[in-house]
């Protein structure tokens, strides 16, 4: 939980430490002494029989959340606030002073050990964390807590032993990391989306409807396949909102099935009190769990997916940089030196134009290859990094690139632009271009096709760019799963962009590539592009431009 305890420790240097130190106490101790109160008003009518008592979990959260140097003041206040409650409930001073030492080890325990294995235990978004959380979470706290806290209480040590230990592991298994999610998730719902917290409310509310129904009304008490009807809205929180969602959900069941419990009706509903009791508690522990391990699946893998996908982008921007540092190196190394050997061999030609045999001839074959590779090597400059895109912008680079293209291949493209901004950002520009340069390679490789048409056009929002060929095709729904690299690259270059990336294609009907990139407001809104008739006519032929540039 490094950037929410990081943001309490900054809030807290800013003032007066004593100050803040009394706020927190007072904060610590209020919960405390609510959460007892709540855990008191969800016992069943037994003094034993508490189904969750949430205030160890919730004081181990909040010791996870701020700096050790106020452990002690927490710890205190909110045992304070523990005796109060257990003396207005009129529990004995021995039974008090027991149930303290019980709650010090576990709350001890579960912090000093989630604290180390889990460097501070950011949330629970893999199975090795969910593991070692769960080890003193559900297993070692617990259990010692149960071991100490039984003997406080007369009666059968072993019903009590039971009792206590899945009161406080049902406790830690969804109160602590409801708090440790929020307070690390809390700040970036502030992001979400509309539709995300419209489905979140929706979630609520359905959970609250069949929990209550399920849970709470009498005539469910001979009917616990009732049970069932929340299952699908606990897999709709673990795929959909991961473990703070599972927490939360049951921490809502938890609220209906104990309340339920309490005024003897739902499912749980029976004549003996600690049976009545183990059963409920059983039941929300063996329901969170499977549903907690789900939720971190889940977020495991988006995680390793957003890794893949974050390798991807810096892989795609380490291409881009080779390419152009190739670029500039042909460029300015062995084309210089191509364009000074031209020179050489043209001097050489002049110099033995009158002499005899065919000196002359050869020199002149000699000065024709090193113009053609030089040539060559302009060319292959200009598809590594075009110069023109950078120069001149997005239109005159596809166009250049276009033309070229069409020359080169033998194939006709007809490129056509429409309200084009001036001014467009170069990650754009160059995704767009990148489009276009394997979208026509894999025309020419793959198509047969004897034209294709490549069409840039704008709006106030977004820029698309759409190429269709009129080659043989393929089915596209079959072959989607064993696209190449090269539409790979495609899509997650417009990925790193925001854009959508979308192929339609049938056998003989050729092959229709469409891809869209959102612009902002202020880009829009510039002055849309021209391609001029001058410009076309600078860019043309690369071999001819090698020949006047010699």
């Amino acid at each position: 939980m490094n950037t929410a305890r990081g943001g309490l420790s900054w809030n807290m240097a800013r003032a007066n430490p004593s100050f803040q130190t009394a706020i927190l106490v007072c904060l610590v101790a209020s919960v405390s002494y609510l959460s007892s109160q709540l855990g008191g008003a969800l016992a069943v009518r037994s003094p034993i029989a508490w189904p969750l008592w949430p205030g160890c979990a919730i004081l181990v959260g909040v010791l996870l959340l701020v700096p050790r140097k106020f452990w002690l003041a927490v710890i205190l206040a909110a045992f304070a606030a523990f005796v109060l409650y257990d003396l207005q409930a009129g529990v004995h001073i021995r039974s008090i002073l027991v149930l303290i030492l019980a709650d010090t080890i576990e709350v001890l325990t579960a912090t000093l050990g989630i604290s180390y294995l889990l460097h501070g235990f950011s949330r629970l978004n893999s199975l090795r964390a969910l593991g070692r959380y769960s080890f003193f979470a559900v297993i070692v706290a617990p259990v010692l807590v149960a071991s100490v806290g039984a003997l406080a209480h007369h009666g059968d040590y072993w019903a009590t032993w039971k009792i206590s230990y899945f009161s406080e592991a049902l406790a830690l298994v969804t109160l602590t990391p409801a708090i440790l999610g929020w307070a690390s998730e809390g700040p970036g719902w502030a992001k979400k989306s509309r539709g995300r917290y419209l489905e979140a409310a929706i979630l609520t509310v359905a959970l609250s409807f069949l929990g209550y129904i399920s849970l709470t009304t009498s005539r469910m008490s001979n009917w616990p396949a009732a049970l069932y009807l929340i299952v699908p809205l606990l897999l709709w929180s673990a795929l959909r909102f991961g473990s703070l969602g599972v927490s939360n959900s049951v921490i809502v069941v938890a609220f209906f099935s104990i309340w339920g419990a309490v005024h003897g009706r739902g499912p749980f509903a029976v004549s003996d009190p600690l049976q009545h009791v183990l059963s409920l508690q059983v039941f929300l522990l063996l329901a969170a769990a499977p549903f907690m391990v789900l939720a971190v699946v889940v977020e495991e893998r988006k995680q390793t997916e957003e890794a893949l996908r974050d390798l991807s982008g810096r892989l795609i921007h380490s291409q881009d940089e080779e390419r152009n540092r190739l670029a500039r190196e042909l460029h300015d190394d062995f084309s210089q030196r191509l364009s000074m050997l031209a020179f050489d061999l043209e001097r050489a030609e002049e110099a033995t134009k009158h002499s005899l045999g065919d000196t002359h001839h050869k020199i002149h074959e000699l000065w024709n290859e090193a113009c053609e590779i030089g040539a060559d090597l302009h060319s292959l400059s200009h598809q590594l990094h075009s110069s023109t895109l950078e120069s001149l912008g997005l239109v005159p680079g596809i166009s250049s690139f276009c033309n070229e293209f069409s020359e080169q291949q033998g194939i006709e493209v007809d490129f056509v632009q429409q309200n084009i901004p001036r001014s467009i950002p170069s990650d754009v520009a160059l995704c767009l271009f990148r489009i276009v340069q394997e979208g026509l390679r894999n025309v020419k490789k793959h198509s047969g096709a004897s034209r294709a048409q490549v069409r840039l056009t704008g709006t106030d929002k977004a820029i698309r760019l759409a190429l269709s060929d009129n080659g043989a095709g393929f089915n596209f729904p079959t072959a989607s799963a064993a696209v190449g690299l090269g539409i790979r690259s495609m899509q997650e270059r417009l990925r790193m962009v925001r854009g959508v990336f979308e192929i339609q294609s049938r056998p003989m009907h050729g092959t229709q590539i469409a891809a869209s990139v959102p612009l902002k407001p202020s880009v829009a809104s510039k002055e849309v592009h021209s391609l001029r008739p001058a410009q076309v006519t600078h860019l043309g032929n690369a071999r001819e431009h090698y020949r006047q540039a010699i």
